[in-house]
């Protein structure tokens, strides 16, 4: 039977996302209509990658052209998000030779990073993804939120909607440049895939702005009615660029006396449990999030600012990588004056490195030094961990506040 992997184009959207509804059972999966014009609206047919049997479409993924921020630098990426096999054509390895195929479409688009959530991490380790990021759930009644500060200023609140984007992405743009994970956003991100989300929705909108008018903070949050979370606040993003924009907002959720329970999605490097006169009353959840798999070792590195400016050194680095053999082999890695950079070198290398742990090494979810003491890489001796901690040193912990 012939097999092809390709791009698709837009004949082929309404099966993809036929194949998508089903293997996610969307609410009537069957009558796909809506779902095949927001897609047509939200995403261009190439950025799919699909297998076909005998000329039909089996699997299915998308791959969202965006760019993540890591030390101040955005560095093109590869959201990927769904992927998905027909039920009739499973267990016959499509999903896989699909993924090892995005590797190279993504290579030659320049989106040298990928990401990707999932509840089988198993599955994508085998391409190369691996854990990059945690994210904190902070669970609190409103009446527990006694601060251990006041805020100096007390400033006024907005009330928005999804059409006031650009005063948000003014307070988003700061914050993103500052830390580790945050993606750029256009217009067409805020909507498609943030503000206007049918699976993950907003209902409300607030942004702070200080004494001077100056924005300084948002939340976006949702206010279910019904089912579990009836009754509940769920803040999907709480960003502050001040120390009194972060506790005017916590105030803010804490006025919601008729709900029963506040939850905050936020970093885990967050300090609300310090702020929380009686840290007992917070409840503090950890779960990892995003997967990410470096899809072109030498160019990742050149894109990725150093960690502090002032660091020169380097390390020799062997990558085994079946699925991207362009990042197979013998590297010099380093950085100096504020970069990063790799080149191909010979010989014994000081780390040995598997595909996988690429991406928690770049973005600094895991330093080297941790990685080689839980038997994640190998090392010659000490020093050239201490060299590769500083090579892949991270300014702010991994935190993706994007949904992809």
């Amino acid at each position: 039977m012939p097999f092809e992997i390709r791009t698709l184009t837009d004949d082929d959207m309404a099966r993809a996302v036929a194949i998508s509804s089903y293997s996610f059972n969307a609410p009537d999966h069957w009558n796909n209509a809506e779902r095949i014009e927001r897609a047509r609206k939200a995403n261009r047919p190439d950025w799919y990658v699909g297998t076909f049997e005998d000329g039909a479409m089996t699997s299915m993924m998308v791959i969202l052209p965006v760019e993540m921020y890591l030390n101040g630098a955005a560095i093109p990426f590869g959201a990927v998000s769904p992927v998905a096999t027909a039920p009739e054509h499973r267990r016959k390895g499509h999903a896989g030779q699909m993924l090892r195929k995005s590797l190279e479409v993504m290579r030659d688009r320049g989106q040298l990073i990928s990401g990707l959530t999932t509840p089988h991490p198993a599955l994508y380790r085998r391409y190369g993804w691996e854990i990059s990021a945690d994210r904190h759930t902070y669970t609190f009644a409103p009446k527990d939120l006694h601060l251990t500060s006041m805020p100096k200023q007390r400033g006024g609140f907005e009330m928005l909607t999804s059409n006031d984007w650009p005063l948000l992405a003014e307070v988003h743009q700061v914050y993103a440049e500052r830390n580790n994970g945050p993606f750029r956003r256009s217009e067409h991100e805020w909507r498609w895939y943030r503000l206007e989300l049918p699976w993950d929705p907003i209902s409300d909108v607030v942004l702070w702005r200080d004494d001077a008018g100056t924005a300084q903070g948002y939340a976006l949050y949702n206010q279910p009615v019904g089912g579990p979370n009836d009754g509940k606040v769920v803040v999907l993003e709480f960003v502050a660029l001040t120390g009194d924009a972060y506790k005017n907002l916590a105030i803010f959720f804490a006025t919601h006396d008729i709900s029963r329970e506040i939850r905050i999605l936020a970093s885990p490097a967050d300090a609300l449990t310090l702020l929380f006169a009686d840290a007992d009353r917070v409840t503090v959840g950890s779960h990892y999030t995003v997967m990410l798999r470096v899809c072109d070792f030498e160019a990742a590195m050149r894109l990725r600012p150093a960690g502090r400016d002032d660091e020169t050194c380097e390390v020799t680095v062997s990558i085994r990588d079946t699925d991207a053999p362009w990042n197979a082999g013998v590297w010099r890695a380093g950085v100096a004056e504020g970069r990063s950079w790799a080149e191909r070198s010979e010989g014994n290398a000081e780390l040995s490195v598997e595909a996988r742990m690429l991406g928690p090494l770049y973005n600094g979810y895991m330093k080297p030094s941790t990685a080689a003491a839980a038997g994640l890489i190998e090392a010659t001796d000490d020093d050239a961990l201490v060299r590769a901690d500083r090579i892949f040193a991270a300014r702010q912990a991994p935190f993706f506040i994007d949904t992809f």
